[in-house]
Order: C-alpha cells, then structure tokens, then sequence
C-alpha cells in the first residue's frame, strides 16, 4: 500500500510539475523564430524594397515589399509560428506568378525584427504593417489581400476583423491556442492554463470580407476539421478548400491545386469590384 501511495505521489507531482513548466514557459511551445535571414527576393529574381516598420510600442520591424508590374491585389501575408520571411520565398514568388504584389515581414523577435513574441504584440505587429502599406506605400484597402498561415492565419483574422480590405485567406488555421494544446497534451490541463489565444473562431466571426479558406487534407498540427469550425463561423462570402498534404508542405503537394484555388478566387474578386485582374 506504502508504495501504491507512493507512486501516486510520484505521478501527481509529475503531472503538476510538467503543467506547469508548460503554463511558465507558455510562449517556447508557441513561437519558434529564426533569426538567421538566408536569401532575399533578388536570390528568387524579385525586385524588392527593403521594409523597416515602428509599431505603436516601439518596436522596429524588417520585411520585404515585392511588387509585381501591372498587379491589382497586394497579398499582406502573415507567416507561420516557426522561421522568418527568407524561408517563404517559394510562395512570394508562387504568388508574383498569379500576377499579385507581395507585401512579408516579420513579427517581432523573428529575423531582423526587433522585440520579443506575444500575442497582444503580433497583433500590434499586423496594424503597424497595414498603416505602411496602405498609408505610405499608398496602397488602396480594397486591393489588399490578408493572408495568413497557420500561426499567421489567426493574426490575419484579427487584423480584418478590424479592418476592410479586398478579402482574407485564411490557410491551415488553428481554431485557438487552448484548442490545440488540448489536441497535442490531451492528458494534461494546458486548455485551462493557456494564456495566450488566438481564437480565429470567434475572431472570424467580425471579418465581413470575402474569404478563402485553404486546409490541408493530412495535417497532423492543425486538423483539417478545425479549418471546419472556422469556416461554419465565418460570414459569407466564402470559399473553402482542401488540398492533399501536410501541415507545411500542402502547397507544395499539391501545388497546381493550390494555384488554381487562389487564380478562381482572385477572379472572384475582380469581379467584385468591376476591375479586370489579368489572367496568369
């Protein structure tokens, strides 16, 4: 009985403490930033403009602007919770080839960002690039494309729920941060601990722009059905797709899908506002 007794103790001492080394260090299991920049758009063949942003805080952020000649839409992109912009370069350049202008950064304490990660500063992050954009760059709200990945895909709604632009792209989104800590640690009470959430249901829920919903049909870190629950949240105009492949790579495998997802969509739009978007 003595040992029975002890070995409980043991177990439940173990289930505290590893709660709450992941409720202490909250922000290590949500935020993987790379500092290290490993190209530029000229290494893709992108002419590029060299971005520095002050946010509301004080922080400076870097990014990249990459216009395509004769564009209509800017894709705003918001990147996902791991590496920097010099890691995406393949989907800037997917994008230029759509004929889309493409506006990247980083969020603080990623690449030459300054700062450190947290959610309230991501989202000070996203307003800081949206004023570059559309005030000193001049760029109209309503040729404005937000689109967010993963991580990014929860800033991206925050920001249009806030904002009108020409529509938001939404790609393999997390329904929030308690969501999927309770999907990876189901045996452990981090849903009940989590701080941090980035709750893109309810935040979609205050987009009214058109959106395009992109899910990867295998991804093993942000269920496809969680993409689900989002997209029965959100106001219409709205389009949902699912794509083969995984969480980081569903672009890539299936990447004639994924092109042609986004060339229907883009139509959509020009026909929205009565403008010609060029086909590519």
């Amino acid at each position: 009985m003595y040992l029975i007794k002890r070995l409980l103790f043991v177990v439940m001492m173990t289930f505290v403490g590893v709660s709450g080394y992941m409720a202490l260090f909250e922000d290590q299991f949500i935020y993987f930033p790379s500092r290290d920049v490993q190209a530029t758009p000229a290494d893709y063949g992108m002419t590029f403009e060299e971005l520095l942003v002050g946010t509301e805080d004080g922080i400076t952020l870097h990014g990249w602007y990459m216009p395509e000649p004769l564009s209509h839409f800017t894709v705003l992109h918001f990147h996902g919770n791991a590496g920097n912009i010099s890691h995406r370069l393949s989907l800037y350049k997917a994008w230029q080839s759509l004929g889309l202008s493409v506006y990247a950064f980083d969020y603080r304490g990623y690449g030459k960002s300054e700062g450190t990660p947290g959610e309230a500063g991501l989202y000070a992050d996203a307003r800081a690039v949206w004023s570059d954009l559309t005030i000193r760059l001049g760029v109209k709200p309503q040729h404005v494309i937000i689109a967010g990945r993963s991580l990014g895909a929860a800033v991206a709604a925050k920001l249009a729920s806030e904002v009108n632009a020409a529509g938001v792209v939404l790609e393999t989104p997390f329904s929030s941060i308690p969501d999927m800590a309770a999907l990876h640690y189901p045996w452990l009470p981090v849903r009940w601990l989590a701080r941090t959430n980035f709750d893109t249901e309810s935040m979609v829920r205050d987009v009214h722009m058109p959106l395009l919903m992109i899910a990867a049909r295998d991804d093993a870190i942000s269920p496809a059905q969680m993409a689900d629950s989002i997209f029965a949240a959100a106001n219409a105009p709205k389009t949902k797709v699912e794509l083969p492949g995984g969480h980081n790579d569903f672009d890539h495998y299936s990447s004639m899908a994924y092109g042609e997802a986004w060339r229907e969509w883009i139509a959509m739009l020009g026909r929205r506002d009565g403008s010609a978007v060029p086909e590519r």
